[in-house]
């Protein structure tokens, strides 16, 4: 109960003892404690290392006291006498509470430096910051700030999540992060591309998320990456394919007013992943993002503007034409477009 003043418990069982038989010397002590000569003796030290024991001169010897519990001195022997408790461990107490004011103090200009350290620390790779507006550059800094901003989330958390390999790899969720949020009660909502366009790690994160208690659902494209935190800032990527350009954090709420109908709009579009396993017909068994890319392709885009608009990589567009093609048994553009449309997929 004492250990807080210092005393370890056979200290404090010696102390208690000395207290009801203050004449008792060491044998006493030892005898009624069951403990060893040596221990109580390191006990009286302990006690006398913290102002609890004094020693006192006598001028007659003391009959009650052990011979080697003093020493003889000119006056007589020299017996260890208790400090009277309230002045002993009151002294004892003070001096703790004043070395925990000064380790609270030490705390607090801590946690004031690592917030100096982590403010350095997401700063690294801004351009600029105007208040409302700030820029980064890089995909560390950019990966910084999406970190923080999704840890400072405190009731809601609205994701873009078109891709996270390559380039982008800076963007891509860190599941045990939002994990976390969830369990701290945030609603996180997540907009992805069509599952079958992911890579089976994503497909993984997805299930962690939604196993987690996360919304998510799929849309055939998407224009950016972006992360919206508590309708109060939001971090837009400044390219829709790289992170090299960096990442805009805006807090403007004229700008986060169209961002938010954005999400929306996008959200109500998007099909959730329930929804799409009771899709009826031939359809259902093409994706979302498959049917986007054969509408892309007959309104006579590129390969170059369809993989920008499905947020995805030249050679993965490339390769779902392939896949397309192979399933329709089409060799060429126009029959893909003839059979997507008689499939009734455009």
């Amino acid at each position: 109960m004492l250990r807080v003043l210092g005393l370890d418990a056979g200290t404090e069982s010696v102390y208690r003892l000395m207290l009801e038989h203050p004449s008792w010397g060491v044998d006493a002590l030892a005898e009624a404690l069951g403990a060893a000569r040596a221990d109580v003796l390191t006990a009286l030290d302990r006690l006398a290392d913290l102002a609890l024991l004094r020693a006192a001169a006598d001028t007659e010897p003391d009959a009650g006291s052990d011979d080697d519990a003093g020493s003889e001195g000119t006056r007589g022997p020299t017996t260890l006498r208790l400090v009277p408790p309230q002045t002993g461990l009151a002294a004892l107490l003070a001096r703790r509470e004043e070395e925990l004011r000064r380790t609270q103090l030490e705390v607090d200009a801590t946690r004031a430096a690592v917030a100096d350290l982590l403010a350095d620390y997401t700063a690294q790779g801004r351009e600029s910051a105007t208040g409302a507006v700030e820029r980064f550059t890089g995909p560390d800094a950019v990966r910084r700030c999406l970190e923080h901003l999704t840890l400072h989330a405190a009731a809601d958390l609205r994701v873009f999540a078109p891709t996270g390999t390559g380039e982008n790899a800076a963007w891509e969720l860190d599941v045990p992060l939002y994990e976390d949020r969830i369990a701290q009660g945030v609603r996180v909502r997540v907009l992805h591309l069509d599952s079958t366009a992911g890579s089976p790690e994503r497909r993984r994160a997805m299930r962690r998320l939604a196993q987690a208690g996360a919304e998510i659902r799929t849309v055939p494209s998407l224009p950016l990456h972006m992360s919206i935190a508590d309708g109060e800032s939001a971090l837009l990527s400044t390219s829709a394919h790289t992170t090299r350009q960096g990442a805009v954090l805006i807090r403007e709420p004229s700008a986060l007013v169209g961002l938010h109908a954005l999400f929306s709009h996008l959200w109500d579009e998007g099909t959730s992943p329930a929804a799409a396993a009771h899709e009826a017909g031939e359809a259902a068994d093409y994706s979302a993002q498959e049917r986007a890319l054969l509408r892309f392709l007959a309104d006579g885009l590129t390969d170059e503007a369809v993989a920008r608009k499905l947020g995805i990589s030249l050679r993965s567009e490339r390769r779902m034409i392939s896949g397309l093609s192979e399933r329709f048994g089409a060799h060429s553009r126009f029959q893909l477009g003839l059979q997507a449309a008689q499939r009734g997929l455009l």
